[in-house]
C-alpha cells in the first residue's frame, strides 16, 4: 500500500513520530507517487522514473494541483532527512528512492497543466478510521492499526499522543465520536 502518514500538520513533526518502518517507507512511497504525478500531469515519461499506483487516492490527490504535489514533496523531503537521522547517515548520503525525486526538474514540475490550483487536505488512507480532520484520523489509525510497528531509532520515541487516540480493544466507537467526547 502507498501512503503518507500525516501525523501533524507540521511535516517536521509527522515524521519524527513515524515508526522506523514507515521513515523508508515513506521516502520509497512518495518518490513513487511524486514521480507519477508528475507524469500525470505532463511532465516527460523516462525508465529512470517510477510510474506506478497511477490511481491511488494519494498519486490522485498529488497530481490534482501543483500545491498538493509540493506539500508531498515537503513531506517526503522531511521523512529522507528522518532517514538520515535516524541511521546517522551523512548528510550527503540519498535514498535511491530520493535520488529519483532529485533528478526532476522541479521549474518543469510547476509548468505543467495541474488541473486545480490550491491545495486539499491530503486523502484519509487510514482503514476503518476516519475523523473529521485528517491528522486525526492518522493518528487513530496509527495507535490502533500500527502499534505492532511500533520502534523508533535514533532518539525518537513514541508520540506523546498515543494513548489519546488507542481505542480499547472490543470498544465499537467510532473515531468521529471518540473526537467528540474529547472535545
Amino acid at each position: 500500500m502507498v501512503n503518507a502518514f500525516w501525523l501533524d500538520r507540521d511535516v517536521d513533526q509527522a515524521v519524527a513520530w513515524l515508526v522506523d518502518a514507515h521513515v523508508t517507507s515513506s521516502v520509497f512511497e512518495c518518490a513513487m507517487v511524486l514521480t507519477t504525478a508528475a507524469q500525470v500531469n505532463g511532465y516527460p515519461e523516462s525508465e529512470d522514473l517510477y510510474f506506478t499506483h497511477e490511481h491511488h487516492p494519494l498519486t490522485r490527490w498529488a497530481a490534482r494541483s501543483h500545491a498538493n504535489w509540493c506539500r508531498l514533496y515537503e513531506y517526503a523531503d522531511a521523512a529522507h532527512e528522518e532517514w538520515r537521522r535516524r541511521w546517522d547517515h551523512d548528510p550527503g548520503d540519498e535514498h535511491g528512492s530520493w535520488t529519483v525525486v532529485q533528478s526532476l526538474d522541479c521549474d518543469a514540475v510547476a509548468d505543467l497543466d495541474w488541473p486545480a490550483t490550491g491545495r486539499s487536505d491530503p486523502p484519509q488512507l487510514t482503514g476503518e478510521w476516519s475523523a473529521d480532520d485528517y491528522v486525526d484520523a492518522y493518528r487513530y489509525y496509527y495507535a490502533n492499526d500500527k502499534h505492532h510497528l511500533f520502534e523508533w531509532s535514533g532518539g525518537r520515541s513514541e508520540p506523546p499522543w498515543i494513548a489519546e487516540y488507542t481505542v480499547a480493544a472490543g470498544d465499537d466507537t467510532s473515531a468521529d465520536s471518540t473526537d467528540e467526547r474529547n472535545e
